[in-house]
């Protein structure tokens, strides 16, 4: 069995600071277990502010995380049963970026997240 890697180009950061060296590619999809969806990043960066790097990754839809420690995982495909967010594959594609279905060679799973209300009942949208 072969197995491509596929890295994609990235968006250079519009402000790039002394301390920040951005990347020119990574592979096509961000996992972060302490999200609910899987992103397709934008652009990405290492800065050397503090005693220990850290990484910043924006991502099509418009979210971006930091991290210094290894939660992120840069993966060829999205796991199996999990959702990518449709923001982030909308904006890629209409960048002339790939789709998900093609970078992966199979089925991605495309979604999004609501936000529920959970303290009143009754209530759906925040208001009272």
């Amino acid at each position: 069995m072969t197995f491509k890697v596929i890295l994609i180009e990235l968006k250079r950061p519009k402000q790039i600071s002394s301390k920040q060296a951005p990347w020119k590619a990574c592979l096509p999809f961000v996992d972060n277990p302490r999200a609910s969806l899987i992103h397709r990043p934008r652009s990405g960066s290492t800065y050397n502010i503090h005693k220990k790097p850290h990484i910043a990754v924006s991502f099509w839809c418009g979210y971006t995380v930091t991290a210094s420690d290894s939660h992120l995982s840069f993966v060829s495909a999205p796991p199996d049963g999990s959702i990518l967010c449709e923001k982030c594959e909308a904006n890629a594609v209409k960048n002339g970026l790939p789709t998900a279905d093609e970078l992966a060679g199979k089925h991605v799973h495309k979604g999004r997240t609501v936000a529920v209300v959970t303290c009143c009942s009754g209530v759906k949208d925040g208001s009272e």
